[in-house]
């Protein structure tokens, strides 16, 4: 069989010309499935070394764009050996302990600010981050078949097809079981949803330099993008589609959610009842006891009148009270899990009547570092950056509003009576939407002037009150009420 397989191959004009035996046939096969496992692995691993390092050094360094906390690292790997990095990245702190001239050199001339330990990253892992940063190359601009930069003037029918799309009725070409409704809600909600709405995705596609749709969706830079998005591979045309329907969505907004008026049909019902009472005591008369008239017309009356009680001392109370701010900020992650200082952000709150809203410069202190939400990605904290860009503050709602004619000082309470946030405000360490926790009722914050001591000791505010300090010195008293220094004077609040 071999001989007859040799001779009829002789007998091929083509194959004795070319030269191309059944071996260099099979040697080319194998070159080209060794070289595309070969680029496969390459890419696979430069993108772990690029996951590793926007999850663990972005927040400090940049590539090709200077200095940020640490020191750029574009070319590193030429000015450095290569395991001096790898042991710097894992335990930069011993090595400066233990004397590095280099170690130490960094470390002073980044102001002493010492970097992070990634003892818990392997060796494997540590090789991935140095050989992104060794390989990096700046991004090459994506030529799109699609015109990327549209925003106004799209056709009805691109429009209609966008929304088909995003609400599931069209599959995607290349995957993609789950529609973009059932995360990006179109109507309104009593619930965080840390997605950003429709409205969101239209605002921000609609602005000047904002989101680039098309990278966003192309090529996810955040984690929680990146899984959200996992299952999705959208062709540009698809896309552009999405990107037609978010401008028409951007002039409509979200549909109101509305919740049924139940207080208002209670109030009509019996109305109802009571009017068919009096017209059959009066004039009908087909009811033969009077007592169930009586009975229908004092009930009705009763709950007219509760209503009318409940809805008038609630009137100018908004207790429970939670706007959708335009940015998703959880004071639950802040303020709790992280321990920021509620003054760091709410610096006023010791020398003036109102706490003070952060500005965009407080916020990006740290958000010029920490560029990604462990929730809602980049989408909530690029809105930050926009604003600063553009110049144009973020308009927070405020929750907490008393009457024109209340004269109310955080000052007075804050730093003079040494009033806790918590006392007022609830337990914002725990809430991820800020609501208001007391109604800011006169009867509340009368009975906490009854209540409250005041702690007059070292407290030199109230050093010019004597005759109640000789009094506790005495012992005729052994403590001092807000009530006692004026605290229920009808000035000190209505002046």
């Amino acid at each position: 069989m071999i001989k007859k397989y040799i001779h009829l191959q002789n007998m091929n004009p083509t194959a004795s010309k070319s030269g191309f035996r059944p071996t260099g046939i099979i040697l080319a096969a194998l070159l080209t499935i060794f070289f595309f496992i070969a680029d496969s692995g390459i890419a696979k691993a430069q993108n772990e070394g690029k996951q590793l390092f926007e999850k663990n050094c972005q927040v400090c360094h940049k590539i090709g764009g200077g200095k940020l906390v640490g020191p750029e690292l574009l070319g590193v790997t030429e000015r450095r050996e290569r395991d001096w990095i790898a042991k710097f990245i894992r335990n930069s702190k011993a090595m400066i302990d233990a004397g590095d001239p280099i170690a130490v050199k960094v470390y002073e001339e980044n102001n002493k600010v010492p970097m992070l330990t990634f003892t818990n990253l392997s060796d494997g892992e540590i090789n991935s981050i140095i050989d992104y940063i060794e390989k990096w190359e700046p991004e090459k601009e994506k030529v799109f078949t699609v015109d990327i930069n549209k925003r106004e003037g799209f056709a009805h029918s691109e429009i209609l097809r966008g929304e088909r799309m995003f609400y599931g009725l069209i599959p995607f070409e290349q995957g993609g079981s789950t529609s973009c409704a059932s995360c990006h809600n179109t109507v309104t909600s009593d619930s965080l949803n840390w997605n950003p709405s429709a409205a969101d995705l239209a605002s921000s596609f609609m602005e000047k330099d904002g989101m680039n749709i098309y990278k966003s969706m192309g090529d996810p830079t955040s984690d929680v993008m990146r899984k959200a998005h996992g299952e999705y591979k959208l062709t540009e045309q698809e896309i552009f589609y999405i990107s037609a329907f978010l401008s028409e969505f951007s002039h409509e907004g979200l549909t109101e959610h509305k919740i049924f008026p139940n207080k208002l049909m209670l109030f009509i019902l019996f109305a109802f009842l009571m009017t068919l009472a009096l017209i059959d005591l009066i004039f009908t008369k087909k009811i033969k006891y009077r007592v169930i008239h009586v009975v229908v017309i004092l009930v009705g009356l009763a709950v007219h009148m509760n209503l009318a009680v409940v809805e008038a001392q609630s009137l100018s109370r908004t207790q429970d009270y939670a706007p959708d701010q335009p940015i998703k900020f959880s004071h639950k992650i802040h303020a709790g899990d992280n321990k920021t200082d509620c003054r760091y952000c709410h610096s006023l709150v010791d020398y003036s009547k109102s706490a003070g809203i952060p500005s965009n410069n407080v916020c990006l202190n740290c958000h010029n570092v920490v560029l990604s939400g462990r929730n809602s990605g980049k989408f909530e904290i690029n809105k930050i950056h926009r604003a600063a860009k553009t110049g144009k503050p973020i308009e927070w709602i405020r929750i907490h509003n008393l009457p024109d004619h209340v004269f109310f000082s955080h000052a007075q309470h804050a730093n003079a009576g040494k009033i806790k946030c918590e006392k007022c405000h609830g337990d914002v360490a725990g809430m991820n939407i800020m609501k208001q926790f007391s109604d800011l009722s006169m009867g509340w914050c009368v009975n906490c002037h009854r209540d409250t001591k005041v702690n007059f000791n070292d407290n030199k505010y109230y050093s010019s009150y004597k005759k109640l300090h000789e009094e506790l010195q005495a012992g005729t008293i052994d403590s001092v009420t807000v009530e006692q220094i004026g605290g229920l004077d009808c000035m000190k609040c209505h002046y």
